[in-house]
C-alpha cells in the first residue's frame, strides 16, 4: 500500500521538479519536503493548498484516488448560476 509520502513524490516526479522546486512552491525546505516524502513528518494544510496551484493532486496524495475531473475557477462561473444570499 502507498503512503501519503509515497503519492507526494510521485506528483512531484510527475511534474518533473526537483525536491527544492516543489518545497518553494509548498513555502518549506528541502529538509521538509524530504521528510515528508519520506513518511517522517505530515505536511500543514497550507503547504497542500500552495502545491495544488502548481498542479499537484492534492486529493492523491491525501487519499489514494485521483482527481477525476477539474474544478473550473471561480471567475469562470457564469453569473447565471450563482444566487445572491
Amino acid at each position: 500500500m502507498s503512503t501519503y509520502g509515497s503519492r507526494l513524490k510521485q506528483e512531484r516526479l510527475r511534474l518533473k521538479l526537483t525536491q527544492e522546486l516543489f518545497a518553494d512552491a509548498g513555502g518549506v525546505g528541502r529538509y521538509a519536503q524530504g521528510c515528508y516524502e519520506r513518511d517522517l513528518s505530515m505536511p500543514r494544510a497550507d503547504y497542500l493548498a500552495a502545491i495544488t496551484l502548481i498542479g499537484v493532486d492534492v486529493l492523491y496524495i491525501i487519499t489514494g484516488r485521483r482527481t477525476t475531473h477539474r474544478q473550473q475557477p471561480f471567475d469562470s462561473l457564469s453569473k447565471g448560476s450563482m444566487t445572491e444570499h
